[in-house]
């Protein structure tokens, strides 16, 4: 039943007073714009066009085709109905033809893509009517990109579990090169193997035959998925783990029979992400784990990892002291640390995207490259953090945490984040997974 939430509508009315606007149209068709879905709960979508106005200081009201007025059974506010397109437009311009301008989900040059999702020829017809159409960026950071409580402890929850699990799959790959992984000062972490070794971890996912195959990439990632799915009872999950020139591909997917084998000498990369499958309004958690198969790095891999830990914090910290921070600014901030440090031309995307009930979230990105996302990090709204620096060729480094932003400042999972590369030493050296 098409409905929204009255914390919702309170935050969106009294946005909308603030900005001076006379009205938000929600609009859809066929689930296209995935924001009026989430807000109505409406996900996906109807066979015809439907249009909900939102204003400061009155009731919602909707406007759907006649076929489908029985969809809309229970709205508890006023509800109207078309039947053929000339009907639409007088309902159209009885609904907004007076206003000076109402806000879609649009955006001019497409310069945010996530939230651009009302075609020019909608938006055409709206100002046919009257109305001058701008865009809701604003209003959806304080609706639809907004963390609820209970999607913050689930978040939480996970955010700690994939952390568990990535140095998990780090601990496996120095088993499978005969190396035991350096104390990182980190309990043992949840979800390993059933009987609390690298090797039974392996054996678990069915990736060991007769203990003597060599594992890949795409071993470890199968046992990250099968783990998060089965025991971490997640949904939405997925893994990039990568290893030497690999880990220099930012999307690098491991496929069956083609992955890199996991062995001594190598630059390991760990991204994992998911979100709990029982909780509707759960929020996704996303990070990136970095290790070297070895007792200490190479110099070059040393020192891009120290200025990369550096753009990261320096991100946070921008967003920390900032009055009113932004995602573009943030991004700067980073980009600032890594070209000054050497490693402009190793840099390929933005440093963080918005998080909510979807992986890659409506709320503001770190952006100021592949767009100038100049949004304001509002409190309610979550995103992640995960400069990297890609050698092609070489090596690959990130690091990724999440944020979710407070009244007083960023909040970040997982708790304890990384600041050292995670290494090993051969097994007869005494190492140890503690």
């Amino acid at each position: 039943m098409p409905n929204i939430d009255p914390a919702v509508l309170s935050r969106a009315q009294a946005q909308l007073g603030r900005l001076g606007m006379d009205g938000w149209l929600l609009y859809d068709f066929h689930g296209r714009n995935s924001i009026s879905g989430a807000l109505l709960g409406l996900p996906e979508g109807q066979k015809r066009r439907y249009f909900v106005l939102l204003t400061p200081d009155r009731p919602p009201v909707a406007l759907v085709q006649k076929i489908e007025v029985s969809g809309w059974d229970g709205w508890p506010w006023e509800l109207r109905s078309y039947v053929s397109a000339d009907d639409l437009e007088a309902g159209l311009r009885a609904l907004v033809g007076g206003m000076k301008s109402v806000a879609m989900e649009i955006s001019p040059l497409d310069n945010i893509p996530y939230v651009d999702n009302v075609p020019v020829g909608v938006a055409q017809l709206v100002e046919s009517v009257g109305p001058e159409v701008v865009s809701s960026v604003d209003l959806i950071s304080l609706t639809a990109a907004q963390w609820t409580d209970k999607g913050l402890e689930a978040h939480v929850a996970t955010a700690e579990l994939l952390a568990g699990v990535a140095r998990a799959a780090f601990e496996m790959a120095a088993a499978a090169s005969g190396l035991s992984p350096v104390p990182d000062g980190a309990t043992s972490p949840p979800y390993f193997g059933r009987d609390g070794s690298a090797e039974g971890a392996l054996r678990s996912a069915g990736v060991l035959a007769s203990g003597a195959a060599p594992v890949t990439e795409y071993d470890i990632a199968r046992w990250i998925v099968q783990t998060l799915e089965k025991e971490g009872d997640l949904c939405g999950v997925g893994t990039i783990v990568a290893v030497g020139p690999n880990a220099a591909k930012p999307h690098y997917e491991p496929q069956k029979g083609t992955s890199s084998h996991v062995q001594a000498g190598q630059v390991f990369m760990v991204d994992l992400w998911g979100k709990n499958a029982d909780e509707p309004e759960a929020v996704y958690a996303d990070q990136t784990w970095m290790g070297f198969l070895g007792a200490e790095p190479p110099a070059d891999v040393a020192t891009a990892w120290t200025t990369l830990v550096a753009s990261r914090d320096a991100c946070v910290n921008r967003i920390r002291t900032s009055s009113e921070p932004t995602g573009a600014a943030a991004d700067a901030e980073a980009r600032r640390v890594l070209i000054e440090g050497g490693y402009g031309a190793a840099i390929f995307h933005r440093t963080g995207h918005g998080i909510d009930r979807e992986l890659h979230g409506v709320g503001p990105t770190l952006d100021s490259i592949e767009t100038t996302d100049d949004r304001r990090l509002v409190p309610g709204v979550g995103f992640s953090v995960e400069p990297g620096i890609y050698l092609e060729g070489r090596f690959g480094l990130r690091t990724e945490i999440d944020v979710h932003m407070t009244e007083d400042g960023p909040r970040v999972t997982p708790a304890r984040i990384q600041y050292g590369l995670w290494t090993a030493v051969p097994a007869e050296r005494g190492g140890t997974t503690e």
